[in-house]
């Protein structure tokens, strides 16, 4: 990614936050914090090149580790959407203008989110593989990509119905350890897998998009 696709990232998320702060109130006010949370590690990932050193891309990389999750959980809050109470009597979606600017106030966010968010992790896998020296190792930067995947799945699952931030980790860490322990069951794991399907899918789109994009250019 060049700097200037960083700081145009950069301005896509400050605009909305800062328009989330000001004007978005009431029953969508969840989207300031949400977005915010799901912009922490998109810009940490900017800072994840191959020129840290070892030491900081490795903290760098635990802490996007932790709030990463917060990005594909984006996807959980299109649920919301239900508040907009989108049909009209006759069972036709109304063409409400206000209706469907709260439908961009929710999408949008979670498209920009998911989208980076998959580059994300597939560059920092990439960086992980070369600084693991798994080079050689057939699939591993998708293999790497998969485990980050599931372990942004569990995180998804534990903001949504443990109702834990990211945040929680890094002040009251001994707060959530239990909950953390206690949360294990095959319902649990179900949607983990369901999260984890969409994320995979998602990134084997995105990955063929790029091959097929790369294909064209060469021509």
């Amino acid at each position: 990614m060049t700097r200037l696709q960083r700081w145009l990232i950069r301005l896509i998320y400050w605009t909305f936050i800062g328009f989330a702060a000001l004007s978005i109130h009431g029953a969508f006010s969840f989207l300031l914090l949400n977005t915010t949370l799901a912009y922490i590690p998109i810009e940490l990932s900017f800072w994840l090149t191959d020129r840290r050193s070892s030491f900081m891309f490795w903290v760098l990389a635990i802490i996007w580790l932790l709030f990463y999750p917060n990005a594909p959980y984006l996807m959980t809050d299109l649920f919301h959407l239900s508040l907009l109470n989108p049909y009209a009597v006759n069972g036709l979606l109304k063409f409400d203008l206000a209706m469907w600017r709260d439908f961009a106030y929710l999408v949008g966010p979670t498209m920009v989110s998911v989208i980076v968010g998959t580059f994300s992790v597939d560059q920092l896998a990439s960086e992980c593989q070369r600084r693991l020296h798994l080079t050689k190792l057939p699939g591993g930067r998708a293999l790497i990509s998969t485990l980050l995947f599931l372990f942004a799945a569990i995180g998804v699952y534990v903001g949504r119905f443990l109702r834990l931030h990211s945040i929680y980790l890094l002040i009251t860490p001994q707060y959530i350890i239990k909950q953390l322990i206690d949360m294990w069951s095959l319902k649990m794991l179900a949607f983990v897998f369901i999260i984890w399907g969409l994320q995979l899918l998602i990134y084997v789109v995105w990955r063929f998009t790029l091959a097929a994009a790369k294909t064209t250019v060469s021509k």
